[in-house]
C-alpha cells in the first residue's frame, strides 16, 4: 500500500473496520468485482481468510456478493459507506445516550477545565451558547462580540434570555443590553481582554483571553463557581442599571468608570 492508503487504512479502523476488513475493502476499491483469490492478492490478506471477512462486510452492509462459481464481491461506494457510517453512528450514539440518561448517576466532583488559548475559549463559549435553554449572562468586549453574536441571536430566536455587558460603544438589536467603560484598565495590557459567562446556572465560563501573557480561562459545570460566576456578572448588571439612573453622580463619587475604587481595591 502506498502512504496515502496506509492513511486510509488506519481512519478506516478508527471508524471499527478490523485490519483485514479494511484491506479487503480498500482492495474492492481498487478492482472489483473481485474474486476471493484476486482480493487476497490485492489486499495482503491470507486467501483462508477472504471469505470470513467478506461475509462480515456483506452483513454490515460494506459490500455484496454476485454468482457462485466463481463468487466475486464489490464494495459500497465510499460516498455512501460515508452516509452510511454516519447514520449507523448516529443511530448508535441516540439509542447509547437514552440508555446512560436512564441511569441513576451523580458526579462525585464537577472538573474546572483549562481553555488553552482565545480560540478554544471563543468555541467553548459558543458550545455552551448554543446548550443553553433558559438564559445566557455575559461580560466580553465588542472585538470578541461579533465571533458569538450569532450564536447569541440564535439563543434569543429559541427563546433564550439573553442579557450582555459589553466592553466597548457598539449596539445591537437583541436581548438586553449594558455598556462597560473600558478607560482604566491597566491589566488588558498584560492578561487580555476578558470574558465571563454563565449558563442557565449550570456551566460557567470566566478568565482572560491573553496578549502579553496567554491564555488564562476556564469553564465548568461546578455549581460553587458557576453561581461565583454568575453573580459577578449580574453584580456588573446592578452597576450598569445605577449608572443608568443617577448618571454623573456616580463618576464625581468614585471617579471615572470606579477609578477611585479600583485604585484602591487594585493597587499593588
Amino acid at each position: 500500500m502506498n502512504p496515502d492508503q496506509d492513511e486510509v487504512l488506519a481512519d478506516l479502523k478508527e471508524l471499527g473496520f478490523t485490519e483485514y476488513e479494511a484491506k479487503v475493502y480498500l482492495a474492492l476499491l481498487h478492482s472489483h468485482p473481485s474474486s476471493a483469490y484476486t482480493i487476497s492478492q490485492g489486499s495482503g490478506v491470507p486467501h483462508s481468510r477472504v471469505y470470513d471477512i467478506t461475509r462480515r462486510l456483506i452483513k454490515k452492509g460494506y459490500a455484496v456478493s454476485q454468482g457462485s462459481n466463481p463468487e466475486v464481491f464489490a464494495p459500497l461506494s465510499p460516498d455512501d459507506l460515508m452516509d452510511k457510517l454516519r447514520r449507523d453512528t448516529e443511530r448508535l450514539t441516540d439509542r447509547v445516550g437514552t440508555r446512560l440518561k436512564s441511569m441513576d448517576f451523580r458526579a462525585d466532583f464537577d472538573p474546572v477545565w483549562n481553555l488553552k488559548s482565545r480560540d478554544e475559549a471563543l468555541d467553548r463559549c459558543s458550545m455552551l451558547i448554543d446548550d443553553a435553554r433558559r438564559h445566557i449572562f455575559i461580560g466580553l468586549w465588542e472585538e470578541e462580540f461579533g465571533l458569538l453574536e450569532d450564536a447569541l441571536r440564535r439563543a434569543e430566536s429559541r427563546g433564550v434570555r439573553v442579557l450582555i455587558l459589553l466592553y466597548g460603544d457598539r449596539d445591537i438589536d437583541f436581548g438586553t443590553l449594558y455598556h462597560h467603560a473600558t478607560e482604566y484598565m491597566p491589566a488588558v495590557a498584560e492578561l487580555g481582554r476578558s470574558i465571563d459567562a454563565a449558563f442557565d446556572a449550570d456551566a460557567a465560563l470566566s478568565g482572560t483571553l491573553g496578549n502579553i501573557l496567554p491564555c488564562q480561562a476556564i469553564w465548568t459545570k461546578n455549581r460553587g463557581l458557576v453561581n461565583s460566576i454568575e453573580g459577578y456578572i449580574i453584580h456588573d448588571f446592578y452597576l450598569a442599571e445605577i449608572r443608568l439612573a443617577i448618571g454623573d453622580k456616580m463618576d464625581k463619587l468614585f471617579g471615572a468608570n470606579l477609578s477611585a475604587l479600583r485604585e484602591k481595591f487594585y493597587s499593588r
